[in-house]
């Protein structure tokens, strides 16, 4: 029972990591556009992306690793939707998983590679960034909208089984 106890502070606590990117990505995002053009901007958008990416590799790895063993361990199952045993709440979770996957592994992480790239080399230079950066800076802001919106309606749907089931 004490690894079960641990895992489920593991699961609670990737969870508020992963969850808690929300206020401090919409944090960064304000202030980067306040320093649009200013000498800050670039180590503003690399402290951004780096945030971004340790805590998402906690959250995620951290979720999916003790997600996977509290399943196991109460023989709930993967994606049985149709089982009938009042668990659609897990199977959702577990389906908003996969798209938060495919998102992540699709969509993210090369845009961000890409932004981490363009200011990468210029990160101490007083030249303006590009377009381009510009560009790919609004479509991880775009998508990390999402990815914070399915992991908060992961949240609540593990808050709130007791009354869906």
């Amino acid at each position: 029972m004490t690894i079960y106890a641990i895992m489920l502070v593991v699961h609670v606590l990737s969870a508020v990591i992963w969850l808690g990117l929300l206020p401090t990505d919409y944090f960064f995002r304000g202030e980067i556009k306040k320093n649009k053009n200013l000498s800050g901007e670039k180590k503003l958008i690399s402290l951004w992306l780096k945030i971004s990416n340790i805590s998402g590799m906690i959250g995620l790895t951290g979720v999916l690793v003790t997600g996977f063993f509290l399943t196991m361990q109460f023989g709930y199952g993967f994606f049985q939707f149709a089982d009938g045993g009042g668990n659609h709440w897990l199977y959702t979770k577990q389906f908003l998983t996969v798209i938060l996957i495919l998102i992540i592994g699709i969509l993210i992480i090369p845009t961000a590679k890409k932004l981490r790239i363009a200011i990468g080399s210029e990160l101490e230079s007083t030249n303006n960034l590009s377009e381009e950066v510009y560009s790919n800076f609004n479509k991880l802001k775009n998508l990390l909208t999402v990815m914070n919106i399915l992991v908060l309606v992961n949240f609540l749907l593990a808050l709130s089984r007791r009354f869906i089931a």
